[in-house]
């Protein structure tokens, strides 16, 4: 264990989780035990917080969970608290309570014990603080602002159905040292709705979108990103400071056929380092003379692809809207469409001017497909 005053990350992360520790399992968890509850809580990069619970994991202290979040409709992993990890944690307390540290009060720093600050805010907020600390000084008057969010031009997520091994992989992307993901699907496979569904879920980031129009230019891309980056710190001055940000996620959506100048400013992203994640849609027709990064990069790690193909039977007939659709009717619109979300969309709403502009299928198929959606057992 690391000195007082001088706290380990995993000390910390074992601080926080503490506080949430009960005798009786709840039904849904609280986020702050999620990896992205506990990188914001303690003020981590969340790329670290999977090396601090993998030891955490095999000290036995604390145990990993699959379960319901509130505020999240999927399952996810949680972190809590072994009875061996509470022994610790009280004895870490117990030093605490003795030591010395530096204390951030109303804009003055002063020296209080563990005990002090306990006795000044409770023992569930001194273990918050503590936990929180940055650079060895505690701020027990310090508020953390909520998530700037710039969502202009992006899609509305409603009415998705679907997609968790894809959500799943995007958590996983998050939580890892990768730097850029690329969503890679065929026009109406629905990756722009993918990226704002999750987008939706990443409660406790900043998030920047940045719709690709045509004819955007790196310098109008650029001007985004600083805006923004100011808005999280007046000292942002390049890409490279955004790029620093923690808690920042930026999604550039629909990068298809674009300016030379506009590949090399990926390229250029695609090299840089920074605490910052980017997600970035893309088709999978783009020109090859388009595309900002290679294989190697790939094999590094310091790019990841997810593709997208169409959705499963389950969520492909919640889509459609037809739960006694006949089995066969259902099979063939499958095998038609591939499950693609927006030719899934379309035949639900009947929408035969949609279906033509949007498709490749004749008039014939689509009649044929709105009589097979209407097919009862």
């Amino acid at each position: 264990m690391a000195e007082a005053g001088q706290l380990s990350v995993n000390d910390r992360v074992l601080l926080h989780l503490s506080r949430f520790a009960t005798d009786i399992p709840p039904e849904e968890y609280p986020p702050d035990i999620t990896q992205m509850g506990i990188a914001s809580a303690i003020g981590i990069s969340r790329t670290h917080v999977p090396r601090a619970v993998k030891v955490l994991i095999k000290d036995g202290v604390i145990a990993e969970l699959t379960a319901r979040v509130k505020g999240h409709e999927r399952r996810m992993n949680v972190y809590t608290v072994t009875a061996e990890g509470m022994v610790r944690a009280t004895d870490i307390w117990k030093l605490l309570q003795e030591s010395g540290f530096p204390v951030l009060t109303d804009g003055r720093t002063s020296s209080m014990s563990g005990k002090e600050i306990e006795s000044r805010v409770g023992k569930k907020r001194a273990l918050a603080v503590i936990s929180q600390m940055r650079d060895g000084v505690v701020a027990i008057d310090e508020t953390r602002r909520a998530p700037i969010r710039d969502l202009e031009g992006a899609p509305s997520a409603r009415g998705f159905f679907g997609r968790d091994a894809e959500l799943d992989s995007m958590e996983s992307f998050m939580e890892s040292d990768e730097r850029i993901l690329v969503i890679l699907g065929n026009k109406g496979y629905g990756t722009s709705t993918l990226a704002r569904k999750f987008v939706d879920e990443q409660e406790d980031q900043d998030v920047l979108w940045i719709a690709l129009e045509p004819g955007v230019s790196p310098e109008r891309l650029r001007e985004r990103a600083l805006t923004f980056g100011k808005k999280l710190d007046q000292s942002v001055s390049s890409i490279e400071d955004v790029l620093r940000q923690k808690n920042l996620l930026i999604v550039f959506d629909d990068y298809y056929s674009v300016s030379e100048e506009v590949v090399e400013f990926f390229a250029m992203l695609a090299e840089l380092d920074g605490e910052a994640k980017i997600v970035i849609t893309a088709r999978e027709e783009t020109p090859a003379y388009n595309w900002f990064y290679h294989k190697e990069q790939v094999e590094a790690k310091r790019v990841r692809e997810l593709r997208m193909r169409g959705l499963d039977e389950t969520a492909a007939k919640r889509l459609l809207g037809n739960d006694a659709i006949e089995k066969d009717a259902f099979k063939r619109i499958m095998m038609m469409t591939r499950g693609q979300p927006l030719a899934l969309r379309l035949l639900r709403d009947r929408d035969l001017a949609g279906l033509k502009s949007s498709s490749v299928f004749t008039a014939e198929e689509i009649r044929y497909m709105l009589f097979l959606r209407d097919k009862n057992e």
